[in-house]
């Protein structure tokens, strides 16, 4: 042993003492350090996962204040986010890109299932007309 491993053991800041052996192996666990366990590194991941919602009150449509949201702001989003998706989410842009796949996956992963405005930028608005059914009368 050098001096420097001689003096760390003789202080006692480290103490191996064996718990077993497997086979003619000895198996030695250091008292002294605290080692982390497997729940200890889950708990930490987990942690960093918790999302907070926002508290909204029932009786306001959260896809109402989003498209209010972004009606006000179309001309900023327009320069910034033309033909893009957007995801918008307690009246902040919290995503964008030009797949709407691949940016409801990310928005969804990083904010948890949870309504979430989705548009696509554009200067003028999509009008789709369907024709009403015809129904014959006898």
């Amino acid at each position: 042993m050098n001096t420097a491993e001689t003096s760390i053991l003789s202080e006692n800041i480290i103490s191996p003492q064996q718990v077993g052996s497997v086979g003619s192996i000895p198996i030695f666990v250091f008292t002294v350090v605290p080692m982390p366990t497997i729940e200890d590194w889950f708990r930490e991941k987990t942690e960093e996962l918790e999302i907070e919602k926002p508290v909204i009150p029932e009786d306001i449509n959260v896809l109402e204040l989003a498209q209010k949201y972004y009606e006000e702001h179309k001309e900023s989003l327009l320069i910034k986010y033309k033909g893009r998706y957007i995801a918008i989410l307690n009246n902040k842009v919290i995503g964008s890109g030009k797949d709407f796949s691949k940016l409801a996956q990310r928005v969804y992963k990083k904010y948890g299932y949870q309504t979430i405005y989705m548009p696509f930028v554009e200067a003028k608005k999509n009008i789709v007309k369907i024709p009403s059914p015809r129904i014959k009368i006898l």
